[in-house]
């Protein structure tokens, strides 16, 4: 039989609790620092299932809401002032857990030209791509833009680590592109929902960014070219036809080696790759892994002169010289595959520590396999 707070943890894991998150309860459950308003000027919001009703510069996302393509969404006309919330909500959490949020958006805006023949064509116009971004209390969580105006939503996520809340915490959305003309979004489908609760001893990196934390920095094109050139869109997505998705293709720049030396003061980010998880003694990886490379992949393709370096880790089970190898073969295992996906090896570095370096005690299965990963540091350029 299966135990009670197991059952529980399971059925939580199912439920949003974000009121209305999908809005079709319309303006219900939310707070926002944009007034209300049916017909839109700069500086309100409404719910709607008509963008173009509420003004006539705004198309409707190309496959309607991204619920179920017929409901409602939130729309947002900017009027450039900077901090102002769109949407927040105020959530009860409990404490040493960790929780998912998800949210989609889609520039609005009709009269600037769709990129979808062209990329980054010279005369188009800049600074008009909607940038959200999302908060708990002061945490920033996550952070993507919408390149390229083709009205299909986009999802942005992030994992919170609530640490020693016990009760309440405000989550935020804020479109940080001030621009006040061509920056205009919708919003639909906010979720926020428990992943689980972490054993005792759990102890979070002491600095944890997503790949949606870094600005994508667009290659510099001085002619029109493609898009293909860069990647071929897929328009798929669990829900509804509406989510796109870029794949990219490889890039093949000049690699210098060796590769060139980092500073002692240079910055280092480092990203805790939660699905990169390994069985006990196992090197190999897991799907749920995989998913997670892919996204880094498609990162390093946008960014073809950043480097990284994957530091292994295991539990303390058996001899510690072993648990040192075990560890080098999975982030080599980890290197192999982003090889295999068009990454130059030589932007990879991989080191392995064993179980010198636990993020949680090594008491229980549970909390062993938490020190069974892998971390990955940005190098400075």
């Amino acid at each position: 039989m299966m135990h009670a707070s197991k059952v529980c943890a399971q059925s939580a894991k199912t439920v949003n609790m974000i009121v209305n998150g999908d809005f079709e309860q319309g303006d219900y459950g939310f707070n926002s620092e944009y007034y209300y308003h049916d017909y839109g000027s700069p500086g309100s919001y409404t719910v709607t299932n008509n963008a173009p009703m509420n003004n006539a510069d705004f198309a409707n996302p190309a496959f309607g809401d991204h619920t179920r393509g017929r409901g409602s969404f939130l729309i947002c006309n900017s009027d450039g002032r900077p901090g102002k919330k769109i949407w927040c909500e105020t959530v009860h959490v409990q404490p040493n857990t960790r929780y998912e949020f998800r949210a989609y958006f889609c520039n609005l805006y009709a009269l600037l030209p769709p990129k979808s023949n062209f990329a980054f064509e010279e005369g188009d116009v800049k600074g008009n791509d909607p940038e959200l971004k999302v908060t708990i209390g002061s945490e920033v969580i996550a952070l993507e833009k919408d390149f390229y105006h083709l009205f299909r939503w986009i999802a942005i996520t992030g994992v919170w680590y609530s640490d020693f809340h016990t009760s309440t915490v405000n989550i935020c959305i804020e479109n940080t592109n001030t621009s006040v003309e061509g920056n205009d979004v919708a919003i639909d489908d906010i979720s926020f929902v428990y992943l689980e609760t972490m054993p005792v001893g759990y102890q979070p990196p002491k600095k944890t960014v997503t790949l949606v934390d870094r600005y994508y920095v667009a290659p510099v094109v001085e002619k029109k070219v493609p898009l293909h050139v860069y990647g071929e869109f897929e328009f798929d997505d669990t829900i509804t036809d509406g989510v796109y998705v870029l794949h990219t293709k490889p890039w093949h720049p000049i690699m210098i080696d060796p590769l060139p030396v980092v500073k002692e003061d240079s910055i280092i980010e480092r990203i805790a790759l939660h699905s990169l998880i390994f069985d006990q003694t196992k090197s190999e990886l897991k799907e749920s892994a995989m998913a997670e490379l892919d996204l880094v992949a498609q990162w390093m393709m946008r960014d073809p002169v950043v480097r990284i370096r994957f530091i292994g880790h295991t539990d303390n089970q058996g001899d510690p010289l072993l648990n040192v190898k075990l560890s080098e073969e999975r982030v080599r295992n980890v290197k192999k595959y982003l090889v295999d996906k068009g990454i130059a090896s030589n932007r990879i570095e991989t080191v392995g520590y064993g179980g010198a370096f636990p993020v949680a005690d090594n008491a229980t299965e549970e909390s062993r396999k938490l020190n069974r990963r892998v971390e990955m540091e940005i190098l400075d350029k």
